[in-house]
């Protein structure tokens, strides 16, 4: 077993900048520090991997270091997601590496209390207090959907109010980019939390923006009246049961002073079809008219931890969210060539993770999630040697996956838009990756004529080439080469097999 969380000590300095002060927290999978950035003179959070858990313990090596893989490679999504993700009510993400072995995340660290040990402290809560701290989760998903990203594992365990009454939204291990297609979730389970699913998630159907609403309708319910919208019992069977085919009471039904349009809301967003289920935008609208409005009084009775304070009081939130202290890791989308969302350390993490299974004929988890990555990288750093490197790892991935088509195109557009100059290193590489786009096309549409065009010429580019270019490029145009005449010989039923194309 690797060095894990229990081996970093307080005084230990991250990343030469964040000294660790003590423990904040741990769940199924991680470790929370309290540190002090020595730069900014700011408290933040680093969230540590956790490597040494009970459950790994009792898993043969083998299993370990596939489970391990998992981890690390969930760990790393989560950090760019919090990269991406740059909204009031989302902990802020500062920085991500590795520290002795273990990956860690830095992020904004947020004083106060989840929403479960809220509702234990304070319930029965008043409808504005309720819609109050909803309204503010609500924001952070409707950003988050707008971005295309699932959080997929709401509950109150989830979801934070700090001491200054600002709403959080947390924990985004299980979140994912819309449209990508990831293979982290361990077959033959389902996300979400029990209790908090959608209908969907419960059979295994894939989560969608539709999810979420689900589920911080759910929320918004227990905020309301007290209680989750379906508990088990006798009559009416078990909570999922009853999440697959009971209609809840409306919340009024359960508490005093509930509006019919928040019932509405409510009920609308718990509807057993996904496609029947607002907009998480639409949700926040309809929320926001039951907030209070800038000078409205603090609520009866009050409570430490108040949710209605951000909306009481609008400029002293502006002024917390414009403070220049912290100095962020990452821009938006577009700053520069340095900035982006994406994390050069979880990029180069994901990238090792992927030569690895590459090296194992077994594209998986990593190649999956570069595969989604390689337009954003493209987009975001222009043409710095990782991006190449993510390319490549990608195409070399969707080939072996038998998805020619995407990996020719990746491998041409190595060749025309990464390979920009004109030495001979460049020149091979450009015939090279030429070379592997024509083979994928051969498997795709078996066009040997095109194929032939391109053996040729890389010849001719080989033979202008010094050692150990020319033999670099050779080596691959022999394959190509053989390719071809064996697609010839069967097309021909064995004629001219001996064939070869080549230079004349």
């Amino acid at each position: 077993m690797e060095a894990g969380w229990e081996d970093v000590q307080a005084g230990e300095l991250i990343d030469s900048r964040y000294e660790l002060a003590d423990p904040a927290g741990k769940g199924g999978m991680a470790q929370i520090w309290r540190a002090h950035d020595r730069k900014t003179g700011r408290q933040v959070a680093v969230k540590f991997l956790r490597l040494d858990t009970e459950d790994l313990r009792q898993l043969d090596t083998q299993e370990q270091e596939r489970e391990l893989e998992h981890l690390r490679l969930r760990f790393i999504r989560e950090a760019g997601l919090l990269a991406y993700l740059r909204h009031r009510n989302i902990p802020e993400h500062y920085a991500f590496g590795t520290h002795g072995g273990v990956p860690y995340l830095v992020m904004s660290h947020v004083v106060g209390i989840n929403l479960r040990k809220f509702l234990q402290r304070y319930r029965p809560l008043t409808p504005v207090v309720a819609v109050s701290a909803a309204a503010q989760i609500a924001a952070a998903f409707a950003h988050a959907h707008s971005r295309g990203v699932v959080h997929r594992d709401l509950k109150p365990d989830n979801a934070m109010i700090s001491e200054q009454g600002v709403g959080f939204l947390i924990d985004f291990g299980i979140g994912k980019r819309l449209g990508i297609e990831s293979t982290l979730t361990q077959p033959g389970s389902t996300l979400g939390t029990p209790g908090y699913q959608a209908p969907e998630q419960i059979q295994g159907e894939e989560a969608t923006a539709a999810t979420d609403v689900y589920s911080f309708c759910c929320v918004l319910y227990e905020l309301l009246t007290g209680r989750p919208p379906f508990v088990a019992n006798e009559r009416d069977g078990s909570v999922e049961r009853q999440h697959l085919r009971t209609v809840p009471l409306r919340p009024s039904d359960l508490a005093a002073g509930i509006d019919d349009a928040l019932d509405e809301i409510v009920l609308r967003g718990l509807a057993k079809e996904p496609q029947k289920r607002p907009p998480m935008q639409e949700i926040l609208n309809g929320l926001l008219a039951f907030t209070p409005r800038p000078g409205d009084p603090e609520p009866r009775p009050w409570i430490p931890h108040d949710p209605t304070r951000p909306f009481r009081f609008p400029d002293e939130n502006a002024a917390a969210d414009d403070s220049p202290e912290q100095d962020p890791a990452v821009g938006e989308p577009g700053d520069d060539e340095d900035g982006g969302w994406l994390d050069p350390d979880a990029i180069e993490l994901l990238c090792s993770a992927a030569e690895r299974e590459l090296e194992e004929g077994e594209p998986g988890d990593a190649v999956s999630e570069l595969a989604g990555l390689a337009p954003r990288v493209r987009e975001e750093w222009g043409r710095r040697p990782l991006v190449r490197q993510v390319w490549e790892l990608t195409a070399g991935g969707l080939w072996l996956l038998g998805d020619f088509v995407a990996a020719a195109r990746l491998y041409e557009n190595i060749a025309n838009d990464l390979v920009r100059g004109n030495n001979p290193r460049e020149r091979a590489d450009r015939a090279v990756f030429g070379l592997r786009a024509a083979r994928c096309r051969l498997e795709s549409d078996g066009d040997t004529e095109a194929a032939i065009d391109v053996v040729t010429e890389a010849g001719y580019t080989a033979a202008a080439l010094p050692e150990p270019y020319a033999v670099q490029v050779e080596t691959e145009r022999r394959e190509a080469a053989d390719r071809v005449s064996e697609l010839l010989a069967a097309r021909d039923g064995g004629l001219d097999s001996g064939v070869t194309p080549g230079r004349e």
